[in-house]
């Protein structure tokens, strides 16, 4: 369901790159999912299953945003395979170098997805020691959404896009 939802995620808001060819919307292997297609999938078939079986969702939520992290600590290395979703130039001792066929040179880039990555790690190995400690059901998965949020929207800012590089 996830993938599913990454996908139609990514398609509603990139349609234009489909309206001429429909089947390439099944063409995942040419890129284009979304991480909140696949959160807005999976939390919505995880709160289903946990109403009909009358499992406290908020229990399953807190467990669950364990996975969640440990997935895009994980996930996110595929933007680096796919040479997508990186940053802005820079001259960072810790930049990456990618090709811009756009320039047809080389740029140095901001890792983001080693941000992000590093970025989840941090808050997994938080919420781990904090587990113990929380003072309602509920609150683990809360904590993920705020520390994902602050670390998504301060990386954003540095990303260029996740298509190809492009200078102008």
């Amino acid at each position: 369901i996830s993938i599913i939802c990454a996908r139609a995620y990514f398609v509603i808001f990139n349609f234009h790159q489909y309206k001429n060819n429909l089947m390439d919307i099944f063409n995942i292997r040419g890129g284009g999912i979304a991480i909140y297609g696949a959160i807005i999938g999976g939390v919505s078939t995880a709160y289903i299953y946990c109403r009909k079986k009358n499992i406290d969702f908020r229990k399953f939520f807190d467990v669950g945003a364990f996975g969640l992290l440990i997935g895009q600590i994980i996930g996110r290395w595929g933007n680096f395979v796919n040479v997508e979703a990186y940053g802005s130039e820079t001259n960072l001792p810790w930049r990456m170098e990618i090709f811009s066929s756009e320039l047809n040179k080389m740029v140095s880039v901001h890792p983001t997805f080693l941000y992000e990555s590093l970025w989840n790690l941090i808050g997994f190995i938080g919420l781990l020691i904090y587990r113990n400690k929380k003072k309602f059901e509920g609150e683990i998965i809360l904590m993920y959404i705020a520390w994902y949020g602050i670390g998504r929207s301060w990386i954003e800012q540095l990303r260029v896009d996740s298509l190809p590089y492009d200078a102008s």
